[in-house]
């Protein structure tokens, strides 16, 4: 017999191993690759109410659950959905799932959902599109920056000369005014703001600009990051980071729309991954990959990653639920 609760004191200890066993199996089950908050950090957090949790209990003893977090404006973010075994898999998920719809409903009224089902949460895909939700397919890329004929191979891509007026810099803070201003026209019609409604508002993209380079997402690669200036103006941008031990990431790349299609965008991207690949092998950084994603319906951003030599790794659907609002 299964039943949900909402996470409480009397289930601290209990819930541990549950906890524990995600965190053991977080990289090889769901692909992450920062490592979750340990126990006592993730029940500090949710004390402070900035994570919350459900939990499945079979008799009392909590053998699954599902955590997230209303902490950002217009979107609340579902974590994990992680349960302990095999048995009865999609039941323990669906009845967490329910419970959660239950308990933000008058959150939902006007914030959107967002639930990046990574690795083995992929499986439950088609049970939650009974629930609304919608999915874009998202699409990991990598390049072996250790593979020195991979690494000749970029050396090798010739683009014709900037445009006159265009620069492409390393980013100083003097920029960063300038980039949430970017990232805003950047990203504002694009599939993005389905499930990250910061992309919607100049203060959503503030945001984002602030996690990035203030290292809340991972170590901020400054030198390696690239900003494109127009007549001195910020019109596109490409950065970059460190989000695992070994990991490389570029966390967004973008160009305001009146200056696309001149080719810029390869430029930026080529100029950060050979700063990435010095930065390494003068060992001022350690990685052993460099990963980047895209909405892999954006035929233009594949192409342009495949051309430098990134490689699919993966794809994942990221799901999204409107808020009630909108939903007809």
């Amino acid at each position: 017999m299964y039943y949900t609760e909402v996470l409480s004191e009397k289930y601290f200890k209990l819930f541990m191993g549950a906890y524990n066993d995600f965190r053991a199996n977080c990289a090889k089950d769901y692909l992450f690759e920062l490592e979750p908050l340990n126990y006592e950090d993730f029940i500090s957090y949710f004390k402070k109410g900035i994570i919350k949790c459900i939990l499945l209990l079979e008799g009392a003893v909590p053998t699954a659950f599902l955590a997230y977090s209303e902490a950002q404006e217009d979107a609340i973010e579902l974590y994990i959905i992680h349960c302990l075994g095999f048995e009865n898999i999609n039941e323990k998920k669906r009845l967490l799932l329910e419970a959660f719809l239950n308990e933000t409903q008058e959150t939902r009224k006007t914030s959107l959902v967002s639930y990046p089902m990574l690795g083995k949460q992929e499986d439950f895909k088609e049970i939650i599109r009974r629930y609304n939700f919608n999915f874009i397919n998202l699409a990991v890329f990598d390049f072996p920056i250790l593979d020195k004929k991979e690494t000749k191979n970029l050396e090798k891509i010739r683009f014709t000369d900037l445009p006159i007026g265009y620069k492409i810099v390393p980013y100083r803070e003097i920029y960063k005014e300038g980039l949430r201003n970017c990232i805003y026209k950047s990203f504002e019609k694009t599939s993005d703001i389905n499930f990250d409604p910061r992309f919607k508002s100049y203060k959503g993209c503030y945001d984002i600009t602030e996690k990035i380079t203030e290292e809340i997402y991972g170590t901020f690669l400054s030198q390696a990051s690239r900003i494109l200036l127009y007549e001195n103006e910020v019109v596109g941008f490409c950065l970059a980071n460190i989000t695992g031990n070994h990991i490389g990431n570029i966390p967004l790349v973008g160009i305001v729309q009146e200056h696309r299609g001149l080719g810029l965008s390869e430029v930026m991207v080529k100029s950060a991954v050979e700063e990435i690949i010095k930065l390494n092998r003068q060992e001022t950084i350690k990685l052993d990959t460099l990963n980047v994603s895209t909405d892999y319906e954006n035929t233009p951003a594949v192409k342009m990653y495949e051309q430098l030599g990134f490689n699919l790794s993966y794809t994942y659907p990221q799901a999204y639920l409107p808020p009630l609002a909108l939903q007809v």
